[in-house]
């Protein structure tokens, strides 16, 4: 391969963007003996994570969401010498592949979500490469001439020695349900609490992560409406490396979500021996509890409540789902198979 080749990636930034944490450990792990690593934001460059390095953290906020951004950009990717971007950005605009177009320099972007239109298809006529982490994405979004041949399915992965079962120190003798995430109107946790008045009164909600007020609200009401406060608990927001540790207090992982791409929680979830009980939100789930190894897809509120049930009343069943859900992660969803994947992409693409 001859000199190292640069890599930027770019992200909108480390505040609230989803994929920070995808993105990091592919920067912290990418082999440096082949590339350099930099990483761009367009807001919050004060809150850049420690592990990236001050000479490879980037900030362009003047032209943000203007064509203007293009020549900007493309003069910041000739001046860092760039051979390859690759897009962490959620959004549906041109602007990144074109400014890869003016400067010569190969653009790829991960598709995480499942949204669709015509300023997605020309994004992905411009681009390089396209990843997608949704298996069902390859026939809904790229089967098409122009795009079929420029995709590959890279699935998230996790440090399965970060994320591992751990003691469960300070547990009450109550059944919990937890979710963490996002609190918001797609992620759904009012079904999670319509569920609960039909469950038994030793059967607990436990939910990590901050969101819309307006919708935290609604939670809150609903709570007081129906006297579940001795049973329903929001902890804030919880730091990336504190999930193992909470998941410990969980009996089971619940993700209500309408839409979804390919959930990091459920893999986090598994990862640490947690069964795992998500909504069909969109194929990314069904893809990870392909078989039921390590819990179930619920279709409705019926369906939820019926699954919890069946594992609150059965601790085998609970158990083996935790084991086996651990067990397909270790096999399948490593951070070392998607950082490898990527690796090799880069290559393909640069050699």
């Amino acid at each position: 391969m001859g000199e190292k080749k640069n890599i930027l990636y770019t992200i909108p930034n480390f505040k609230t963007a989803g994929s920070q944490f995808v993105l990091l450990e592919l920067y912290k792990r990418i082999d440096r003996t082949l590339f350099n690593p930099y990483v761009l934001v367009e807001k919050f460059p004060d809150i850049f994570p420690a592990e990236i390095k001050e000479n490879e953290r980037l900030f362009l906020t003047t032209h943000v969401g203007k064509r203007s951004y293009i020549t900007t950009l493309a003069k910041l990717l000739k001046e860092k010498k760039i051979h390859l971007l690759h897009s962490w950005d959620y959004k549906s605009n041109s602007i990144e592949a074109l400014a890869c177009k003016k400067a010569g320099v190969r653009y790829v972007y991960t598709k995480k979500n499942n949204a669709w239109s015509k300023r997605w298809f020309a994004k992905s006529v411009l681009s390089s490469y396209i990843v997608y982490n949704n298996p069902d994405m390859k026939e809904r979004f790229f089967s098409g001439i122009l795009l079929k041949n420029k995709i590959t399915f890279i699935p998230h992965g996790v440090d399965t020695l970060v994320f591992k079962p751990m003691p469960e120190t300070g547990k009450s003798n109550k059944f919990v349900v937890g979710c963490i995430g996002v609190l918001g109107e797609n992620k759904n946790q009012l079904l999670i609490l319509k569920a609960l008045t039909r469950l038994p009164p030793d059967i607990h909600l436990v939910c990590y992560g901050k969101g819309d007020e307006v919708y935290i609200e609604i939670l809150k009401s609903y709570v007081t409406e129906h006297n579940l406060q001795d049973r329903v608990f929001f902890k804030g927001f919880i730091e990336n490396h504190e999930i193992p540790t909470a998941m410990a207090g969980f009996d089971v992982l619940v993700l209500a979500s309408k839409n979804e791409g390919l959930p990091l929680s459920i893999i986090e979830g598994m990862a640490c021996g947690v069964p795992v009980l998500s909504s069909n939100s969109g194929g990314g789930a069904r893809y990870l509890l392909k078989d039921d190894a390590g819990g179930f897809i619920f279709e409705n509120k019926n369906e939820l409540v019926s699954q919890v049930l069946r594992l609150y009343d059965n601790p085998t069943l609970k158990n083996q789902l935790g084991t086996q859900g651990r067990e397909r992660v270790k096999r399948h969803f490593s951070i070392e198979k998607e950082v490898n994947a990527y690796k090799e992409l880069y290559l393909s693409l640069l050699c």
